[in-house]
């Protein structure tokens, strides 16, 4: 048996195998590079970023609607205010009349302390200290008093006027929230005494009504009879 023939057979056949393999290796690897040939490509960006960037906000130009409704939201926290102060002012005349089941000082955010203060001057101009002796609550809101009909009436109308402005419409509102305001105190007062509002607080509606209609231009004035000239 040719030993030498056998094995020159199966090397030259391992020889071709590999031959082969290799090339078909070549010509995959040579088809993926030609395939993606063009991946690594670098394109020049046309965009100069050697500048930074920086955010600048979009001015919106607000709308008549929205211009409105800022107006509106502005005009029910004064007309709030009002109403709340009123409330406060009536409770307290209330408690010196020993009528009164409300025990606590009213509760003011830091937003309407400033402005009290700014209206007022300081906060015990705003809502004067209580009496603590029957004798100096009934000077209290007896005339000259701090809670007297007059001093109550100077605090509510100072504030609608502060709150107004010059502002006719305004003041109108600030008028419809001080009777808002006087109508809420008798309701929480009736519904804790089964009662109306004490006459104190009626004559104060009355005084604060009456000064409205001055400030206003709306008081009656006899209209001269220009009959009885010549």
């Amino acid at each position: 048996m040719d030993v030498t023939g056998i094995k020159n057979t199966g090397i030259q056949s391992y020889q071709r195998e590999a031959s082969t393999q290799k090339n078909q290796g070549k010509t995959n690897t040579e088809s993926a590079e030609a395939k993606y040939s063009g991946a690594d490509t670098f394109i020049k960006s046309t965009e100069d970023n050697t500048e930074p960037e920086t955010y600048k906000p979009i001015k919106k130009k607000l709308s008549p609607k929205e211009v409105q409704e800022l107006k509106d939201a502005e005009n029910d926290s004064k007309a709030d205010l009002i109403k709340k102060f009123i409330q406060d002012t009536i409770d307290n005349q209330n408690k010196l009349l020993g009528k009164s089941t409300e025990n606590s000082q009213p509760e003011l955010s830091k937003t309407t302390s400033d402005l009290l203060t700014k209206i007022f001057g300081s906060l015990d101009k705003a809502y004067p200290p209580m009496s603590t002796t029957p004798e100096d609550a009934e000077k209290a809101i007896s005339k000259g008093g701090a809670y007297s009909v007059e001093a109550v009436s100077d605090r509510i109308m100072t504030m609608a006027k502060a709150l107004a402005g010059d502002d006719k419409d305004k003041l109108q509102q600030m008028r419809d929230a001080v009777e808002k305001g006087f109508a809420q105190a008798g309701i929480d007062f009736k519904r804790a005494t089964t009662s109306d509002l004490p006459q104190i607080c009626k004559d104060t509606h009355d005084e604060i009504m009456k000064r409205f209609d001055e400030l206003q231009g709306k008081t009656d004035t006899p209209k001269e009879d220009n009959s009885k000239k010549n």
